[in-house]
C-alpha cells in the first residue's frame, strides 16, 4: 500500500480529522473573503436604500407605507430595522463602506461555520453504515461528504452576494442555518426562536416553514407540544419585534412586510427568461406555479409520512428524537421546492439555496463513480453558471430550470431515526398492538 494510500484511508477513518478539515477550509474562506473585500471593487445596489429605509425608521416613522430608501419602499419585517439600525451605528451612518465589508466577513464566515458543522453531523453516520465495508470504501464515502463541504466554499456569486454587495439575505441566512443545526440538535425551543428571528429579517425564510411543521409534529410528544412551540417559538416573537408598528399602522406592517402579492421586474428574473413578459407577468402563471408549488409539498409529505410509518409504525408524534440529517434534508427539501416554483429567483436569493444544494445531491445518490459525480456536479454547475450569467438570458434560466428539475428528482424520503432506534420502535409498537 502506498504513503498517499495509507493517509487517505486515515484520514478518512479517524474522526479528529475532521475537525482538522473543517479548520483549513475555514481558514480558506477567511483568506479568500479578505482578500476579495481587498482587491476587487464595492458595487452598490441596496446598502444605501436599507440605511435610508433605517433613517426614516429612527426619525419617528412607523407608517411602513411612508418608509422607502432609492430602491423603493420597505419590504422587510421589523427584525431588518433593528439589525441594520446597528449596522447604520458601527459604520458611521452607512458612510463606511470598508468597516461594513468587514462586518459582513464576519457574518459570511459564521454562516459557512454553521452550515459545515451541519454537514459534519453527517460523517459519524456514514462511517457507522461503512463500518463493515472495507477501509477503502469507508474513504470514499467520508471523502465525497467533505467534497460536498468544500464545494460551499468555491461559489463566485455567494461572495460577491455577501462581500459586495451587502445584501440582508446574508444575516437573514446566517440566523436560518443556527436554527437548523439547533433542531439537528434536538434544540426545538430554542430552534424556533432563532427561526422566527430569521423570519423577521426577511420573509422568505418562510420556505423552511412546511418542513418545520412536519418535523415538529413528528418531533413532539403531543400536539400540545407543537401549539406551544408555534405559539411562544415561532409566532410571539413576532408581534414582540413587530410591536411598534403592529400597534400604530399594523395593516400597512402586515402588508408590506409579508407582501405575498409583490410582482417583481421582469428585467431581474433569474429564473424565466426564456418566457415573454407579458406572460411572466400573467396572473395564471403565478397561480399555476402556486398550485405546482402546494402539489409539490402535499406529494413528499405523503411520502415522508409513509417512510416514516414504515420505519417506526407511526406517522406523527414518534416520542424519540429524530436523525440529525432527516432534520436538516427536511428542512432544505421544503425550501428547495418553493425555490424551484418561485415566480421568480433575483440574483441574491441564490444564497437562500446554494448551501443546501450539495447537501442534497450527495443525500440521495450512492456510489463514487465518475458517473455518480458528474450526476452530482452538472447541475450545481448549472445553477452557478445561471446565476453567474449577467444579465440573465433565455438560455441561462433554461439551464437553472433544468438544473432545478434535476434537484428534484433526486429528492427521496431519508431515513426518520437511527436503524437501531428504527428496529426497537417498530418492536415496541407490535408489543403495544
Amino acid at each position: 500500500m502506498s504513503t498517499l494510500s495509507r493517509i487517505y484511508r486515515s484520514t478518512a477513518t479517524h474522526g479528529n480529522y475532521d475537525t482538522i478539515f473543517l479548520i483549513l477550509l475555514l481558514t480558506f474562506e477567511l483568506v479568500i473573503s479578505i482578500a476579495i473585500v481587498r482587491y476587487v471593487p464595492y458595487t452598490e445596489i441596496d446598502w444605501k436604500a436599507y440605511m435610508q429605509e433605517v433613517e426614516a425608521w429612527l426619525e419617528g416613522e412607523s407608517n411602513y407605507m411612508n418608509i422607502r430608501g432609492d430602491t423603493g419602499p420597505l419590504v422587510y419585517p421589523a427584525g431588518f430595522l433593528y439589525l441594520f439600525a446597528l449596522l447604520r451605528w458601527l459604520t458611521d451612518d452607512g458612510k463606511n463602506i470598508t468597516k461594513a465589508q468587514s462586518i459582513f466577513i464576519g457574518i459570511y464566515w459564521m454562516q459557512q461555520f454553521t452550515v459545515l458543522l451541519i454537514y459534519q453531523e453527517r460523517i459519524p453516520w456514514i462511517r457507522s453504515r461503512c463500518k463493515e465495508k472495507d477501509k477503502l470504501t469507508l474513504a470514499h464515502h467520508v471523502w465525497a461528504w467533505r467534497g460536498a463541504m468544500a464545494i460551499t466554499c468555491f461559489s463566485k456569486r455567494i461572495h460577491s452576494i455577501f462581500l459586495l454587495r451587502l445584501f440582508n439575505d446574508g444575516p437573514t441566512m446566517l440566523l436560518l442555518y443556527i436554527s437548523v443545526l439547533l433542531f439537528m440538535r434536538q434544540r426545538w425551543n430554542v430552534g424556533c426562536i432563532v427561526f422566527s428571528l430569521a423570519v423577521s429579517m426577511k420573509m422568505n425564510v418562510l420556505l423552511f416553514a412546511p418542513g418545520l411543521l412536519l418535523l415538529l409534529l413528528q418531533a413532539s410528544p403531543d400536539l400540545k407540544t407543537v401549539i406551544l412551540r408555534l405559539g411562544l417559538g415561532c409566532a410571539l416573537p413576532q408581534l414582540i419585534l413587530g410591536a411598534p408598528f403592529l400597534t400604530t399602522y399594523p395593516v400597512s406592517y402586515l402588508r408590506k412586510a409579508f407582501e405575498l402579492d409583490r410582482v417583481f421586474f421582469y428585467k431581474w428574473t433569474v429564473n424565466w427568461k426564456f418566457l415573454p413578459e407579458d406572460l411572466f407577468l400573467a396572473k395564471s402563471v403565478s397561480l399555476v406555479l402556486l398550485f405546482c408549488h402546494l402539489s409539490g409539498l402535499g406529494i413528499l409529505s405523503v411520502r415522508w409520512l409513509r417512510a416514516a410509518q414504515k420505519q417506526t409504525a407511526k406517522r406523527l408524534f414518534l416520542r424519540q428524537p429524530l436523525s440529525s440529517h432527516y432534520i436538516a434534508y427536511t428542512m432544505f427539501v421544503s425550501n428547495f421546492v418553493g425555490i424551484a416554483f418561485a415566480r421568480t429567483l433575483h440574483y441574491q436569493f441564490y444564497s437562500w439555496y446554494f448551501a443546501a444544494l450539495p447537501y442534497l445531491f450527495w443525500s440521495s445518490s450512492s456510489g463514487e463513480s465518475f458517473s455518480t459525480w458528474a450526476f452530482r456536479l452538472l447541475p450545481i454547475a448549472g445553477v452557478e453558471v445561471a446565476f453567474l450569467t449577467f444579465p440573465a438570458t433565455p438560455w441561462s434560466s433554461a439551464i437553472l430550470q433544468l438544473s432545478h428539475v434535476a434537484v428534484l428528482l433526486s429528492i427521496q424520503p431519508p431515513l426518520v431515526i437511527d436503524d437501531e432506534q428504527a428496529t426497537k420502535a417498530v418492536e415496541a409498537a407490535r408489543k403495544r398492538d
